[in-house]
């Protein structure tokens, strides 16, 4: 039973905690001494009362299905383990004295206690990421249904005495339906790791052509410089006389049709300041939705002025890839939904890294609905877009409240959203 609570709070890493804690575990341990002698009843009861006081004692720490799934692989262990030991003792009960028996008894049971000490070192963070992860529904209905094969296996076994054909038809149906269930389990993870690995592969070629059609981008901008850098001095002097003339008109009408015909200001501005960010995941984010923006004719705008070449040590890459991707995915949502219906839509965004390391990061965006409730938006589940789960700002709700030195803002004004982040830090570099 000790054991059992050991390898509980190492699958869910959770501890006793407060005094009360300790007293809900020592009751338990007494309901378990006191059922004892009941069999496989007296523990198929046992363990509902196991389940139901540790779900009241975390379900406020941590999640139901890593606590409800713990316990039934727990059980499933136990029992298979009672179940070999059992059947052990069986093929040798006839040609063992009582004396021995109750020492090879006592033999497996130490045993059995080495086997769980192994599997708890060996398979308790497994346990963890499948009771955690995508399939845990899946993961925790299997395991359920194993505990209920091996419990009627033991409950026919301990009290039928005679057991007819029927019977055993039955028990090796539901062996080889949990077999076949396994299986079936390790098909699905099979499959989702390559959709998983395809995805990813998909993912690295957008990127790519991205960068590609960003270096395209910088190619077309330099030969466009040399180009006017080259033809500027003409121009200069074809517009001399008519400036000397005094027509000033007529200056201002060829520069515009110079720069209509040669320039096209709009895609020259499509990646500006991109060149300032020198950190690989930020830049490619950036130009992903970039680029995105300006396939889908969105009006926008991007700032970096200063060249950012690091952020601040304690922040994970990662984390504002994912808040700088659920913004833009947000503001480019809204921004197609205002097309739609022939308004007008229009993104800026900016980042900033100062000169002591204090990391900015900001976007805003035309919205529909100038009522909007920064309080609710924030809330799991909560969406204005129909067939969406609603939990992109709950997610960066998330991610702000691993870093104490990060602040994030949300502001309705005048039809805009904007969305405001600052990480305050003092480990900075001055970047020229």
């Amino acid at each position: 039973m000790i054991l059992d609570y050991v390898f509980f709070f190492r699958i869910t890493g959770l501890t006793v905690g407060n005094r009360l804690n300790y007293l809900w575990l020592f009751l338990i341990i007494v309901i378990g001494i006191c059922v004892n002698g009941y069999g496989y009843k007296g523990d198929l009861f046992f363990d509902f009362i196991e389940i139901f006081i540790f779900y009241l004692m975390y379900k406020k720490l941590t999640d139901r299905y890593l606590i409800l799934g713990s316990f039934t692989i727990i059980f499933n262990v136990d029992i298979i383990l009672d179940i070999i030991r059992t059947i052990l003792l069986g093929i040798i009960i006839d040609s063992t004295s009582k004396n021995m028996m109750l020492n090879l008894n006592f033999l497996l049971a130490i045993l059995s206690c080495l086997i769980i000490i192994f599997i708890i070192k060996k398979y308790s963070y497994k346990i963890k990421l499948q009771l955690s992860g995508d399939n845990k529904q899946i993961f925790l209905w299997l395991s359920c249904y194993l505990f209920l094969v091996n419990i009627i296996i033991c409950l026919v076994y301990t009290e039928t005495k005679h057991v007819p054909s029927v019977t055993v038809f039955f028990i090796t149906f539901l062996i080889i339906q949990a077999i076949f269930a396994l299986g079936i389990y390790r098909l699905i993870q099979k499959e989702q790791r390559q959709l998983i690995k395809k995805k990813d592969q998909e993912k690295l070629k957008q990127n790519q052509r991205h960068l590609e059609e960003y270096a395209t981008y910088l190619e077309k901008s330099e030969d466009d410089l040399r180009a006017f850098r080259h033809d500027y001095r003409n121009i200069l002097n074809s517009l001399k006389i008519s400036a000397q003339e005094g027509d000033v008109q007529e200056v201002i009408q060829k520069l515009d049709k110079y720069t209509e015909t040669n320039l096209n200001s709009e895609a020259l501005l499509k990646y500006k300041d991109v060149n300032h960010l020198y950190v690989k995941s930020i830049k490619s984010i950036i130009i992903a939705k970039l680029t995105e923006i300006y396939n889908l004719k969105i009006p926008y705008n991007f700032e970096c002025r200063n060249k950012i070449r690091k952020l601040p040590d304690h922040i994970d890459e990662l984390d504002l890839v994912r808040i700088i991707g659920i913004t833009f995915d947000n503001a480019i949502e809204e921004s197609k939904a205002l097309l739609a219906k022939d308004k007008k839509a229009e993104i800026q965004s900016m980042i900033y890294l100062d000169n002591l390391g204090e990391f900015e990061y900001e976007i805003r965006n035309k919205v529909q609905d100038k009522n909007i409730s920064t309080n609710q938006i924030q809330e799991r589940g909560f969406t204005t877009k129909k067939d969406h789960n609603g939990l992109g700002l709950a997610n960066i709700k998330e991610i702000e409240n691993k870093y104490p030195d990060m602040s994030i803002s949300y502001m309705v004004q005048d039809g805009w959203f904007d969305f405001y982040m600052v990480i305050e830090t003092e480990d900075g570099e001055e970047d020229d």
